[in-house]
C-alpha cells in the first residue's frame, strides 16, 4: 500500500494504482477508486463541493468516481442541518450500539477553540475526520455545531459525558427507533428507475406490481412542481414506506436515491432488467433482486407485488382495486 493524499478532503490514505484508476482509503471518505482526470478537476471545486462529495462517498463506499460523473457528483444537494445531524446520529448508533454507552472522540474544545487531539485517547474512539465526513460537514467548525449545539442542547439525542465524550440519550434511541422503522403510515412506494421511454412499459408493469400489493406509485418525473428536482426526490423518499429500485442500465441517480432510503430505514425492493444483470455493481449483487424481461412483463408485476406482501406485508388500498 502506499501512501497518499486524498484528493477530496486532504486526509491521509493509502491505496494503489490500478490502471488509470487509484483505489483509495481514506480517514474522512473511506475507500473509493478516482481517476486522473477526475483527481484534478475536483481541485478546482468549493470547499462545501468537496465536503459534498467526501459525504456521498461515505454512504456510497467503493465507487470509482471518473469524469463521466464528475458533473451529477458536483452538482449534489448540501442537506439541511437536521439532515446531517440525522446522519451523525445514525451512524453513532451503528458504531455504538449498546444503550448508555459512552462514545470517545478526539474532538476537544478550549479556550483557544476547536482542536484535534492526538494525547491520551483512549483505545476506542471516533475519529473527528469521520464524523466530519459521514456528516456531510464543512469543517470542524460545523460538526462542533452538529454535535454540542443541535444533537445536545436543542434536540437532546446527546449527552456530553466526561469532557469531549458523548452518549445517546433515552430520546437520541427513541429517534433512531423512528428512523429505522422508516414511515408506518405511509401508502406510497417510490419507484426509482431509468426515466427513457424505452422502459414505459416496464413502468407501467412495475406500477402495477405496487398497486395491487395495496400502495400507491410515485416516480418524480410524474410530479408538476417548481422545485429542484433533487430535492423533489429527498422529499418523495422521505414520505414513502418502501423503495423500488430498477437497476436497468445502472443509473448512478437510482443506485443514490436507493442508499438514501435504506440510510431512513426503508425496505428496498430490488429489480434489474435480465440482460443488464452482469453489470450491476459488485456491492449489490448479494442482494435479491427479481430479474425481468421485456416478452413477461405480468410476470414482473406478479413477483414484485409478492415480494413487496412478503417483505412490507399487504398494503391498505389492496381492498380498493
Amino acid at each position: 500500500m502506499q501512501k497518499f493524499s486524498c484528493p477530496i478532503c486532504q486526509s491521509s490514505a493509502e491505496g494503489n494504482h490500478l490502471g488509470d484508476i487509484t483505489m483509495l482509503c481514506c480517514l474522512r471518505c473511506g475507500e473509493f477508486g478516482i481517476g486522473p482526470i477526475a483527481s484534478h478537476e475536483i481541485s478546482t471545486w468549493t470547499p462545501r463541493q468537496k465536503a459534498n462529495l467526501s459525504g456521498w462517498i461515505c454512504e456510497n463506499q467503493k465507487f470509482e468516481i471518473v469524469s463521466s460523473n464528475l458533473e451529477k457528483l458536483r452538482a449534489l444537494r448540501t442537506p439541511t442541518v437536521g439532515e446531517k445531524a440525522e446522519k451523525l446520529l445514525t451512524f453513532l448508533a451503528n458504531e455504538f450500539p449498546k444503550p448508555g454507552e459512552k462514545i470517545a472522540t478526539n474532538i476537544i474544545f478550549s479556550v483557544e477553540g476547536l482542536e484535534i487531539s492526538s494525547v491520551d485517547q483512549p483505545k476506542v474512539f471516533v475519529e473527528s475526520r469521520k464524523l466530519m465526513g459521514v456528516s456531510w460537514s464543512l469543517d470542524l467548525r460545523e460538526l462542533e455545531f452538529l454535535i454540542y449545539e443541535y444533537l445536545v442542547a436543542e434536540k437532546n439525542f446527546l449527552n456530553q459525558v466526561e469532557g469531549s465524550n458523548l452518549k445517546i440519550t433515552s430520546k437520541g434511541w427513541s429517534q433512531i427507533d423512528s428512523l429505522r422503522r422508516g414511515n408506518p403510515q405511509s401508502q406510497i412506494g417510490f419507484i426509482a428507475m431509468w426515466f427513457d421511454k424505452s422502459v414505459d412499459q416496464t413502468h407501467l408493469a412495475i406500477e402495477a406490481g405496487i398497486r395491487n400489493a395495496g400502495y400507491k406509485s410515485f416516480r418524480v418525473d410524474q410530479k408538476e412542481h417548481n422545485n429542484d428536482i433533487t430535492d423533489e426526490i429527498i422529499a418523495g423518499i422521505r414520505g414513502s414506506k418502501f423503495l423500488v429500485a430498477d437497476l436497468t442500465k445502472h443509473r448512478n441517480g437510482v443506485y443514490y436515491e436507493a442508499g438514501f432510503a435504506m440510510g431512513l430505514g426503508l425496505e428496498v425492493v430490488w429489480l434489474c432488467r435480465k440482460s443488464d444483470e452482469k453489470d450491476r455493481h459488485f456491492d449489490i449483487r448479494q442482494l435479491s433482486t427479481i430479474f425481468w424481461e421485456e416478452d413477461k412483463l405480468p410476470e414482473l408485476s406478479k413477483a414484485l407485488e409478492n415480494r413487496i406482501v412478503a417483505t412490507i406485508g399487504r398494503g391498505p388500498l389492496a381492498e380498493k382495486n
